[in-house]
């Protein structure tokens, strides 16, 4: 019995489409772990930034996007978490700050190619 070849195409075409789905991670950093008195160190200990910039490091063309709350003082937590990742190393051009997370006790940590992020 010869096995169609346009079937096993698509069937293997099947398989390798979740493969190259989007392949951004989101990564949580509450209120509560904001709320520690910060310095590098400790900054640099919070798992979903820690997670994040790990993340980041191994893609390619990979942004961050902070999803924050959008009152002022939202605003001011992302602002001040995009200063100490620059601080501890993440060029700036590879963060972005975007308003609107649902949570207000919040922040997510979103990584991905820029083509993901912008979908």
């Amino acid at each position: 019995m010869e096995i169609n070849k346009s079937i096993i195409f698509a069937v293997l075409l099947a398989i390798a489409l979740p493969l190259k789905a989007n392949s951004s991670r989101i990564f949580t950093l509450s209120a509560d772990e904001w709320a520690r008195p910060r310095s590098g160190a400790v900054i640099a200990e919070f798992g979903a930034l820690r997670a994040a910039v790990s993340y980041w490091e191994k893609g390619l063309d990979a942004v961050i996007l902070i999803r924050h709350p959008g009152e002022d003082s939202g605003e001011i937590w992302a602002s001040e978490l995009r200063d100490w990742m620059i601080s501890l190393g993440v060029p700036s051009d590879y963060i972005t700050l975007v308003s609107g997370s649902q949570a207000p006790d919040e922040i997510k940590l979103i990584v991905g190619n820029r083509e993901d992020i912008k979908q």
